[in-house]
């Protein structure tokens, strides 16, 4: 009996290690790893022909074994208010993902998306309302990287060469990445793994895991398996309320991980004075934004070394939450002050294209 075909072996969700051992199983030398991960990673060469140092009958090998991540840009729109970038991107399955490029003092981050939807169902983020669910494949979350990398290349040749400054506009590469798009990392773990490790490889992207940041809903369980595969990256908890019976509204998951669960597990922890523990904190209107709200969310930021990040409430279509009006939003950050916590007041860029926090959600070409 013939076996099934194999499907082409995804090369571009390989950190170099399982790259290696790949390239073994065919026979390579180990050296040919380095040469195929440079490829794809800094050169980000999207055709087997040009990679000239690999010999031709490997070259004709991996055009038949191996395959390259197919993202394509569908929409592409800038914000008038900030220089914001906000791209669709339609995968081989013809599912929507975005990544936002914002232009901030220390450089451009990009906002990167693990999921098409999200299964976690927070019902102020639009991204809960698309109906398709599918986990993302380590080189479709570094592909998102490489476009933007790649759009960075092709900036830098209109403008001559010439950065930007600090006019709002986007120059360079991006040089912080946070993992706050569409979906849940933390349910698509293995592949963040692996898109990490591809990610902040020194001879790869060489992101430092200082600017690195990794968001979650609050599944705990999966808290100790991420800061032991990379101890260094910094991880942001979107918190949103400071009581169970608050949050299991606003946020299904925590019915089933409640509040003192994700505490125990950030406290828990090894110490690290390189990660950065970050509490997420969408204001929303009559729901979490009283001064009992923020005395708790002082105190509990405190147990656990974490800054706060309150970011008044994005609307999008179809939405009943409201942001609260400013005089709520300055007393709620002063009687957090008052705790001893520290607390940012963010507002998220690139409200007017949808690509905001809570906002996004897999927009397609029309």
């Amino acid at each position: 009996m013939l076996s099934p075909p194999q499907p082409p072996a995804d090369v571009a969700s390989m950190p170099r290690a399982a790259l290696r051992q790949w390239l073994t199983d065919l026979g390579q030398p180990p050296f040919r790893a380095d040469q195929l991960f440079h490829w794809l990673h800094v050169a980000q060469a999207r055709d087997w022909a040009q990679m000239t140092d690999l010999p031709a009958a490997l070259r004709a090998t991996l055009a038949t074994v191996a395959s390259f991540p197919q993202l394509s840009v569908q929409v592409d729109r800038k914000s008038a208010l900030d220089g914001s970038r906000k791209l669709a991107l339609a995968t081989c399955h013809g599912q929507s993902i975005e990544t936002v490029l914002m232009a901030m003092e220390a450089g451009v981050t990009q906002c990167l998306s693990s999921q098409v939807g999200c299964k976690m169902g927070c019902d102020f983020c639009a991204t809960a309302r698309i109906a398709t669910r599918a986990n993302l494949t380590a080189g479709e979350i570094v592909e998102q990287v490489a476009i933007a990398c790649r759009l960075a290349v092709e900036a830098g040749r209109g403008r001559g060469g010439v950065a930007g400054g600090q006019t709002g506009m986007l120059a360079g590469r991006p040089r912080n990445l946070v993992f706050m798009g569409m979906g849940e990392p933390l349910d698509n773990l293995d592949a963040v793994i692996a898109a990490l490790d591809i990610l902040c490889d020194p001879k790869g992207y060489a992101f430092s895991p200082r600017r690195v940041t990794v968001s979650t809903v609050g599944l705990a369980r999966w808290v100790p398996k991420l800061a032991a595969a990379h101890p260094g990256v910094n991880l942001a908890w979107s918190l949103t309320a400071t009581r169970d019976e608050v949050r299991d509204r606003l946020m299904p998951v925590n019915k089933g991980v409640p509040i003192a669960k994700m505490v125990d597990a950030l406290r828990a922890l090894p110490a690290n004075p390189h990660r950065k523990i970050t509490f997420e904190y969408a204001l929303l209107h009559g729901h979490n934004d009283t001064g009992d709200d923020a005395r708790s969310l002082g105190r509990m930021a405190l147990e656990v070394g974490a800054h706060i990040n309150a970011i008044p409430f994005n609307a999008w279509y179809g939405t009943d939450y409201r942001r609260p009006p400013r005089a709520v939003i300055t007393q709620f950050v002063r009687d957090v002050q008052a705790t001893g916590a520290t607390i940012s007041l963010r507002e998220s860029k690139g409200q007017d294209i949808g690509a905001a926090c809570g906002q996004l959600a897999g927009e397609r070409a029309t």
